[in-house]
């Protein structure tokens, strides 16, 4: 069974101007006349409204009927063998948009759900996805790896690790209007039917469309972001908490880290755990020769019950042991990068300045304080998580180590 995992798309819109006053009294008047004239009988000359002539609503395409039906094959020989089969993709796609807003995964096969918004002028006989499987990159999750931005299946491409091998092919009543959501089903695999590779994946998806509208009469539709996918021991799982993410970053609650909060664990750590080694127990104040900051360093590694992409954010937070509160280490970002998790964990040597940071613009006063090492993670509903490992000691003192 494909179990959907939510979360909230990660893009980024304009802020609304506010109308000016002049456009605010407008709108007012016209919404006025409006009442007005729908307080009234029919005016001489003008037919009253036939409720049968209203547009028809259109209607989500039920995830139910895409779950039961049977999957056809599809033939990937022009991106197995580039250069020798034609692309079944829509050369435009400027004909509509799948907004992916929920994917779920399980064995070989992906299921994509979102708003579907259509050109004016296009139609849809069949919502039939066409879908292209890319490796993401290493430095961004959201983004294909080098080699894998251009075109596919021409001449001199490269041979994608994992591609459709199958798909769902839904009717859409005949006359009526495309769907207001759709689900698009696809079911992976290989070239040479091997087994899928572990790894990190986007799935890119498009389609036909009937009309002419916009783009001309060969327009299609396209998915707005790429979908992430990892394959685990042969098997694909969706990435918790992230749709898509062409940043390669998504949206977190870090308030609990910031300067003067009392530093507690936020959350059960979603199947995730933090431990830190090689901390710093003793650093001065005052800077060296260079001017770069003295810091207290530790390297934090995170470990999960299950490998695959997390959302995680790893860092070293410095406390006053008298209140629990925040002195150096704080952040104040909104977003965390997704990393690979594999059977050893992540590790990463972190960093809080004792000589200026967030918190103040000078030094810590001399003195014992706590550390720790924590991990932020986000769960599949887009809740935060917050680890803290086990505190360790840490004196600050202002003595010249030249001297």
């Amino acid at each position: 069974m494909v179990e959907p995992v939510s979360a909230v798309r990660h893009s980024t819109r304009r802020a609304q101007r506010r109308p000016r006053a002049g456009r605010s009294a407008s709108v007012l008047a016209a919404g006025l006349l409006t009442l007005a004239l729908a307080s009234c009988d029919a005016l001489p000359g003008f037919p009253d409204a036939d409720p049968s002539q209203a547009p028809p609503t259109a209607q989500p395409l039920d995830p139910a009927t895409v779950a039961a039906a049977e999957t056809s094959s599809v033939d990937p020989t022009w991106l197995c063998r580039p250069g020798e089969g034609e692309s079944p993709l829509p050369p435009s796609t400027e004909g509509g948009s799948l907004r992916p807003e929920a994917v779920g995964a399980d064995g070989a096969e992906i299921t994509v759900s979102g708003p579907l918004v259509l050109e004016p002028g296009h139609s849809l006989a069949q919502f039939v996805p066409e879908g292209v499987l890319l490796p993401a990159d290493p430095e961004n999750r959201g983004a294909p790896a080098p080699g894998y931005e251009e075109e596919l299946g021409v001449e001199g491409a490269p041979v994608p690790p994992m591609v459709v091998r199958g798909r769902v092919a839904v009717p859409v009543a005949e006359g009526g209007p495309a769907p207001s959501a759709a689900s698009a089903r696809v079911s992976v695999g290989t070239c040479d039917d091997a087994p899928l590779p572990e790894g990190q994946f986007l799935l890119r998806l498009s389609g036909a469309l009937d009309g002419p509208g916009r783009g001309g009469a060969d327009a299609g539709w396209a998915a707005d972001e790429d979908v992430l996918v990892d394959v685990v021991d042969g098997r694909l799982r969706a990435v918790p908490g992230a749709v898509s993410a062409p940043t390669g970053e998504i949206p977190a609650d870090l308030s609990p880290l910031t300067c003067g909060s009392e530093l507690a664990a936020v959350g059960d750590g979603d199947g995730l755990e933090v431990e830190v080694a090689h901390g710093t127990d003793r650093v001065t104040t005052v800077p060296p020769e260079d001017g770069s900051p003295r810091s207290v360093g530790a390297e934090v590694r995170v470990t999960a019950q299950e490998q695959g992409t997390r959302a995680l954010f790893q860092t070293v937070v410095v406390v006053r042991p008298s209140t629990g509160t925040i002195v150096a280490g704080a952040r104040n970002s909104s977003g965390i990068a997704l990393q690979w998790i594999g059977e050893e964990g992540a590790s990463r040597t972190e960093r809080a300045s004792v000589t200026s940071s967030v918190c103040a613009a000078e030094a810590l006063a001399p003195g014992t304080y706590r550390a720790h090492g924590v991990a932020v993670t986000v769960d599949a509903e887009g809740a935060t998580h917050v680890l803290v490992s086990e505190p360790w000691d840490v004196e600050v003192h202002d003595e010249d180590p030249s001297a």
